[in-house]
């Protein structure tokens, strides 16, 4: 069968020999800034710096030096770029791009004389189809596509784009304190290009100008679309999706206790950091809250029994994280429910030590139960002073409720547990986020927040990944945790509010972290809400719970524990939950067949909608090849697989299972 072609849709060629020869003629020294071309297959032979050479012959020493940009029009990532690159003030700038990045540099390097060095292609030859956006771009600068590129004339800002009336040949004689009479809101594009000009000590002279094709459909009809479309990009923090909530089925069902598991499977490795040391051996009796696991090592906890019962099998069993065999105790139900001696209140906690504070919370076995499952006492002890801490209530994935319900029932114990960490951190500052599509939440804690005088409640605009501490600390405090860094860097704490509700449990109520509120939610369920659920219940009890007896369950189903975005598919019901067990949300498979994997075109979408700034191709890109050295030069460690490059490739590509393999590369080799 013959192979499908890959059509390429490059946006610009240079422009004739001829043309360039001419803008040579008029410069002494020019810098080239390059755009390495965007919806095309993606290669190493983008660029057309070497053409542009081999055009110019001798005339090519003019040239200082050049750079190569992905994504030129991205007016966040590479405005950085272009500021951060040093010109004599005598020289000029020749872009090789499409008319929307020799728009945008002209409007980056306002002072200089900017030079198109290429023309724009349109990407159809029918008239009536709606071409003329060019990129994906955070700017209001557009191209239209027009085949012959005359920004040279202009002063780099394109007329035909930004004149309400499109005129090409000069201003209208119409316009009014230098507003547009046919639009008063937006500014006289020909009073911009005379003053931009005159701001460079030029002069404007339009000798010709080509009639054009104004059959196309005005590109007024993309106007709106594309507004938004910029303004939501670049809301609270750059980049993210807005998926669907999907969380009104359970937002509004009170936390019901789940079914006792008639067995737990407790993994001993249900943290961040080295596995706990078994310390029951098959056919001893444990009681509820038992600690059953020793902590290996300063990055390790305890782990406990959520049940009591006799101990009936050490063994490997599928982790719900890892999807690696685990070493896990599975421990028979008698039923009783008998409670360790060593679970005791600690009710005059105000009296106790910042070390004795940190040692209960060391034992009682406690990790961010916001899926990281990072051992809380080590967090809490950070190597650098901290000034803020900065609760997170975000929970940004869809379908998810669990924290929102905590948030909503359990508010007093919230800021009992918020004193106990301030005493530990000795820090006044204290700031909780909560996206705005959690209003009961807001309410309740705005009530209850006075018990804190210092402490600032926060209405965050809905928005995934908003709870990535990150994002969090930049809107919040405008922070930023430099590239490898650790919010303890910026002087900042970030906790997850069930965390915090996990220490009140640990420090007040003396219990380990033997259970915890996780949301049950999704597609065709009987029974979905939010559940008080112990920590080792086998996936297969959930299932049978919100389905009833499925046998074929995953034919029909994929189950995945978390939410859509950043939720593990699982692959085997005799696992179990785990501390990092947020939910589970459990979706119909599609009955239509799944599109295959394409070739990346470099459609740059991965950029635009990326929270830490990367670009997530090249994670592709050095995958496919094997060389995963290369993805640390593109800072894959700082990647916080949020999954948006992955939920918005147009060409259906894994990225994140590239990236997982990069960053486990990375690591080994640091350790090395």
């Amino acid at each position: 069968m013959e192979k499908a072609k890959l059509i390429d849709y490059t946006k610009f060629k240079l422009k004739p020999r001829e043309e360039i020869e001419e803008i040579f003629k008029r410069v002494n020294r020019i810098f080239i800034i390059e755009c390495l071309k965007c919806y095309r297959r993606f290669d190493d032979n983008t660029s057309e710096f070497p053409r542009l050479l081999d055009i110019l012959g001798e005339a090519g020493r003019k040239i200082s030096g050049n750079i190569g940009i992905d994504f030129l029009c991205n007016n966040f990532l590479s405005r950085k770029k272009i500021l951060s690159l040093e010109f004599p003030f005598d020289e000029d700038i020749g872009v090789i791009s499409c008319g929307l990045g020799v728009q945008f540099v002209a409007q980056v390097l306002e002072g200089k004389s900017v030079y198109a060095l290429a023309d724009s292609l349109p990407q159809s030859a029918n008239s009536t189809t709606e071409v003329g956006f060019h990129g994906i771009s955070l700017q209001e600068e557009k191209c239209a596509g027009c085949s012959e590129c005359y920004l040279n004339l202009t002063g780099g800002i394109c007329p035909l784009t930004r004149c309400a009336k499109g005129l090409l040949n000069g201003p209208c004689g119409g316009a009014k304190n230098g507003k547009c009479e046919v639009n008063p809101n937006i500014d006289c594009i020909w009073e911009k290009i005379y003053e931009r000009f005159k701001k460079q000590g030029r002069r404007l002279t339009l000798n010709s100008v080509q009639i054009r094709n104004y059959s196309r459909p005005s590109l007024n009809l993309r106007k709106n679309l594309s507004v938004q479309n910029q303004a939501r990009r670049g809301e609270s923090f750059y980049g993210g999706l807005y998926p669907p909530d999907k969380k009104e089925n359970t937002a509004n069902k009170k936390i019901e206790n789940f079914p006792e598991p008639e067995i737990v499977t407790i993994f001993l490795s249900q943290h961040t950091g080295k596995r706990a040391r078994p310390l029951v051996k098959v056919g001893e009796r444990v009681l509820r809250g038992q600690k059953i696991g020793e902590a290996e090592g300063f990055v390790s906890v305890p782990v406990h029994s959520s049940i009591s019962g006799k101990v009936i099998s050490l063994k490997e069993e599928i982790h719900p994280a890892s999807l690696k065999k685990e070493l896990a105790l599975i421990i028979e139900n008698d039923g009783e429910n008998l409670i360790d001696p060593s679970a005791q209140p600690f009710r005059d906690f105000r009296n106790l030590s910042k070390d004795s504070l940190l040692k209960i919370i060391r034992e009682k076995g406690i990790v961010g139960l916001g899926g990281a499952m990072f051992p809380t006492a080590v967090k809490l002890t950070p190597p650098k002073p901290v000034d803020t801490l900065l609760i997170n209530g975000c929970e940004c994935e869809p379908y998810l409720n669990s924290d929102n319900r905590v948030m909503i029932e359990y508010p007093e114990e919230i800021f009992e547990g918020v004193k106990i960490v301030q005493k530990i951190l000795e820090v006044e500052k204290v700031f909780i986020g909560v996206e705005d599509n959690k209003s009961e939440a807001l309410k309740i804690l705005e009530r209850h927040k006075e018990k804190i005088p210092s402490i600032k409640l926060l209405s965050l605009k809905t928005k995934y990944p908003q709870g990535a501490e990150k994002m969090l600390i930049k809107k919040v405090l405008d922070r930023e945790v430099p590239p490898g860094g650790l919010p303890f860097d910026v002087g900042v704490i970030v906790l997850n509010i069930s965390t915090v509700f996990a220490i009140y449990q640990a420090i007040v109520k003396g219990l380990p972290l033997i259970q915890r509120v996780i949301t049950i939610s999704g597609e065709d369920l009987k029974k979905s809400g939010n559940y008080l659920i112990k920590i080792g219940t086998p996936l297969r009890e959930i299932v049978t719970h919100s389905f009833g007896e499925k046998r074929e369950f995953f034919s029909e189903y994929e189950l995945k524990m978390g939410g859509p975005m950043m939720g593990i598919s699982q692959t085997h019901l005799d696992s179990a939950v785990i501390k990092g067990t947020t939910g589970f949300t459990i979706l119909k498979k599609s009955s239509v067949k799944v599109s295959e994997e394409r070739d990346c075109i470099k459609c740059g979408r991965c950029v635009e909608v990326c929270p830490m700034q990367l670009y997530p191709h090249y994670y592709v890109f050095y995958g496919k090849r094997g060389e995963w050295e290369k993805a640390k030069d593109y800072k894959v460690e700082d990647c916080i697989e949020c999954g948006c490059c992955e939920a918005i490739c147009s060409s259906k590509i894994p990225i994140l299972s590239f990236i997982k393999k990069e960053k486990e590369y990375a690591r080994n080799a640091s350790k090395t």
